[in-house]
């Protein structure tokens, strides 16, 4: 793959490029942890080299999160759903205390660790480094794409393109397929593979966008494909989800790549903030517009254009399927929070552990014996006791997490994931760490889908690629800590 450095020697050269520098050779065991470290972003990468960075721009995670967050709040409040709510005052003083909280956490890390601006490009291996994990990342979705869509039934491109034409159609297939397999006993042994590998989903988006003006055209090319084999599977099959993650982990990397300024060959080029706007600008416009036709062809199918009635006034100016599509897509990402509130006003009996992810309790169940229905969650025991369907509707991703930590729990946690996400945002966008900018985005996802479930424990993937990246960014701290304590010079120690 020697076409993956294409540029970058001749960058070296040109601009007098950085190298890693690890100090002196040691053992193959040290290497192995430098190479991980440098993965991580190396010492380097931490320290300061300017001042600390004007404006918005150490907030703008904060300021994105605070937005959807609220937003989605304040919309539920306008819709028909709110009239339903059996305790506005304990809804409101959860979810605004929760968020608060999360506000805080991340408030705390931003002053008590400001961000230092970098003046310094990327070093050459950690630019390579991220050429590698782009081209595995392309073969991993173009390999995970083919098989789900030979495995949900799609026999050619014509077949493809009439699902794509009937969003609802093939939204409705995918349930019966899942079916067929379920009682038939059909394993894929392909996805189970790759599902093991998940941690390489994790990469190619976020740094497909990142080090774009880096990349080889060849390399641009084969990110693009496989990020368009594994689009055309969800498109196939009516589905949001990997859509949605794919646009959160593209604004996510735009983010970075705002206020990294990471600039390729010319180290006087500026950073393309402009761009990056626009780029955004484009993706949620096109998400949005694909989600409102989706969920009006839903409505139509499934009939539920009653629960989800749109507004005369938008009716008179778009239509009626176009304002039903628009109440419809309100109405997806803010009825978690009914769902909420009835769970608020459930008693609390403790999981066992396996009440937050589900991903978790699907494999306890299945390797360790383990009954997750002994000890069911909090959406499952809310169902029982008011009928909100834990499986067809959302209830946020606040009562699967209290199942295991009450949601007095909750709240402390959400100041946990302030603090780390202020942690891995300054790591990534002014430290240049790969590791910490995967990292983030992940957290992004977490985010995105508060109002709706517990992404990142939904489901295996998501669970086995957020927890590698926990597993490796831990490793580079300890590998870093102990070469830390190691003596830089053996000789100049004498033995007792």
């Amino acid at each position: 793959m020697t076409w993956l450095d294409n540029g970058l020697r001749q960058q070296q050269l040109g601009s007098g490029g950085t190298t890693m520098v690890t100090g002196p050779a040691a053992t193959a065991g040290n290497a192995t942890s430098r190479h991980l470290d440098s993965w991580a972003g190396g010492r380097h990468a931490l320290e300061p080299v300017g001042g600390s960075p004007a404006g918005l721009r150490p907030w703008l995670p904060l300021l994105a999160a605070l937005t959807w967050m609220l937003g989605t709040f304040g919309a539920f409040w306008l819709g028909g759903q709110a009239e339903l709510v059996p305790n506005p005052g304990r809804l409101c003083l959860f979810v605004l205390g929760a968020t608060a909280v999360f506000a805080l956490g991340y408030v705390a890390r931003i002053l008590r660790h400001p961000p230092r601006e970098r003046s310094t490009e990327d070093p050459v291996d950690q630019i390579r480094r991220a050429h590698r994990l782009v081209f595995w990342g392309a073969c991993y979705y173009t390999l995970l794409g083919a098989a789900l869509l030979v495995e949900y039934g799609a026999s050619g491109p014509g077949n493809i393109m009439q699902s794509i034409m009937s969003p609802a159609e093939g939204y409705a297939s995918k349930f019966e397929i899942y079916q067929m397999q379920q009682d038939a006993g059909r394993v894929s042994l392909p996805i189970q593979i790759l599902t093991l590998l998940a941690v390489l989903s994790t990469a190619l988006v976020p740094l497909l966008v990142v080090y774009w003006r880096t990349l080889p055209p060849r390399l641009r090319a084969a990110g693009l494909v496989g990020l368009g084999v594994y689009v055309l599977f969800f498109l196939y099959i009516g589905t949001l989800k990997g859509l949605g993650d794919t646009v959160v982990m593209v604004l996510a990397g735009l983010m970075i790549t705002s206020v990294a300024g990471l600039r390729g060959r010319s180290r006087r080029r500026p950073p393309r903030r402009g761009m990056a706007t626009a780029m955004a600008t484009v993706v949620l416009v096109l998400f949005g517009w694909y989600m409102v036709s989706n969920q009006a062809a839903r409505a139509s199918l499934f009939g539920t254009e009653d629960v989800m009635r749109p507004s005369p006034a938008v009716e008179r100016v778009i239509g009626h399927e176009a304002a039903t599509g628009v109440a419809a897509t309100i109405f997806y990402p803010t009825h978690g929070y009914l769902g909420l509130a009835y769970n608020l006003e459930t008693p609390f009996a403790w999981s066992r552990g396996l009440g937050a992810a589900p991903a978790a309790a699907s494999y306890a169940n299945q390797y360790l014996g383990a009954d997750s229905t002994a000890h069911p969650a909090y959406p499952a025991r809310t169902e029982a006791r008011t009928g909100w369907p834990a499986g067809l509707y959302w209830s946020t991703a606040y009562p699967w997490l209290a199942s295991d930590l009450t949601f007095p729990g909750v709240v402390a946690l959400m100041g946990l994931i302030g603090w780390f996400l202020a942690r891995f945002w300054t790591e990534a966008a002014y430290g240049r760490r790969i590791l910490s900018m995967l990292i983030f985005v992940q957290l992004g996802l977490l985010i995105a889908y508060l109002p709706a479930n517990n992404q990142l424990g939904a489901s295996r993937p998501s669970m086995i690629g957020m927890a590698t990246l926990l597993v490796l960014y831990a490793w580079a701290g300890i590998s870093r800590r102990l070469r830390a304590q190691e003596p830089t010079d053996a000789g100049a120690f004498t033995p007792r």
